[in-house]
């Protein structure tokens, strides 16, 4: 009988690079709005996990001009908060800013939110190390 001296590992590394092409290419990545939204760029990847994303989430975007957009559709800051106080508390929003938009428009939004109690707020922010 031959003695093993060391494991082969080529098996292994094969089967954990067809794993790793099987993942990247079946994964989902989260779709942008069309809206013309310059989004603000951070240093870290966000901790938004896929569960959270299946939920049904709404998306709130407020351009540089201070106009509001309820899933891509205008609103004012009225039909806004109507909207809103009529999402169930566990409702994920996802909040979307042009970086060039006033602090102003930012802050009622966040407002809003706290006080229907909607915690579960999520601000899209595109990585820093990201080429456009």
């Amino acid at each position: 009988m031959k003695k093993m001296d060391s494991m082969n590992l080529v098996p292994f590394i094969d089967i954990m690079l067809v794993l790793l092409v099987i993942v990247l290419t079946t994964a989902s990545f989260i779709s942008t709005s069309k809206l013309p939204i310059n989004i603000p760029k951070v240093d870290e990847n966000s901790s938004q996990t896929q569960q959270d994303i299946d939920k049904k989430q709404v998306n709130i975007a407020i351009t540089n001009g201070g106009k509001y957009y309820l899933d891509e559709k205008q609103v004012d800051f009225n039909t806004l908060k109507n909207a809103i106080s009529s999402y169930p508390k566990d409702t994920p929003i996802v909040l979307q800013g042009d970086k060039d938009s006033n602090l102003d428009s930012f802050i009622k939004v966040v407002d809003l939110l706290q006080k229907n109690h909607l915690k579960e707020l999520y601000i899209l922010v595109e990585d820093k190390n990201k080429s456009p």
